[in-house]
């Protein structure tokens, strides 16, 4: 198989992984990059004269939005069954200690917005101090309410402004005002970036990776980096090259500002067009800013 058409294949299994194409699209569309290969002798050559047809391809195929959502699916103002509608826990929330993927996190700070009637994105940031334990916390989710509740997943939001998890409460700000959902586009993306990977171990920190890389818009869900990465540790040398392709996530064809590596892991959640943040495949903290 030639590098391009692995390639193509590669961007299209990442476009299913997300959801963005259907089972029977990802099927003909491999089918198809799989018979543009011409037959190979025992030596790995094209058979001595075999015509290969020029194919036209698709390296980054475009991905195909989800079937639109009916109004009611959308809809996230007041309800009329007594619940609290995503408009009215959207927000601005704060706890002085929660547990983030089970260890205690201070100074957290939680944005929540609507994605429909009966899901929020949320994004929260933090500071560990749990020796060894110390650095910054982040992380993103989409949460999909429990039918009939006021419950979120793990996370359960009252009328008076709170949003109660097993290990911690968030009190929404007095300032804060109502969230819309605003969706971060990939060709706002397109630029230079710099980010940090940093571990939250303190024996681990003179490993902590640092990136400068470039990202190119693909389409509006879909955008192509590549740069470089250096560790604390090694005073910027080697210079390790880096690369990948992100999609944005659908949750119940409901778009989100997440964006997953090829693979479907290691989702960056934008807060805007310029700042970033998330968990690496490794589980370590990762934060990066827009440059230019």
């Amino acid at each position: 198989m030639d590098e391009e058409t692995a390639e193509a294949l590669t961007r299209t299994k990442a476009l299913y992984d997300a959801g963005v194409l259907t089972d029977e699209e990802w099927l003909a569309k491999k089918n198809e990059l799989l018979r543009a290969q011409p037959p190979a002798d025992e030596d790995g050559g094209v058979v001595e004269g075999h015509v290969v047809a020029v194919q036209p391809q698709r390296v980054h195929p475009e991905p195909r939005p989800p079937p639109p959502l009916a109004p009611e699916d959308l809809y996230t103002g007041p309800r009329g069954d007594g619940l609290r509608s995503t408009d009215e826990i959207s927000g601005e929330y704060s706890a002085a200690c929660a547990c983030v993927h089970g260890l205690p996190v201070s100074c957290n700070s939680m944005t929540v917005v609507p994605l429909g009637a009966d899901a929020i994105e949320t994004r929260r940031t933090g500071c560990v101090f749990f020796p060894p334990f110390i650095g910054p916390a982040v992380t993103g989710d989409v949460r999909t309410r429990d039918p009939g509740t006021n419950a979120f997943g793990d996370m359960t939001f009252s009328a008076e402004g709170t949003a109660t998890q097993r290990d911690g409460v968030y009190k929404k700000r007095r300032t804060s005002q109502t969230r819309a959902f605003q969706k971060v586009d990939a060709r706002d993306l397109a630029g230079r970036w710099c980010g940090c990977a940093c571990s939250p171990v303190v024996p681990f920190w003179p490993f902590s990776g640092f990136f400068c890389t470039t990202r190119k818009a693909l389409n509006e869900d879909q955008y192509e980096e590549s740069g470089r990465c250096c560790f604390l540790l090694t005073l910027c040398l080697p210079l390790i090259p880096v690369s990948a392709t992100r999609t944005r996530k659908y949750v119940n064809g409901l778009p989100t500002n997440g964006f997953a590596k090829d693979h479907g892991s290691d989702i960056l959640w934008y807060r805007d067009p310029g700042c970033a943040g998330g968990l690496d495949e490794n589980g370590v903290p990762f934060f990066a800013r827009k440059l230019g």
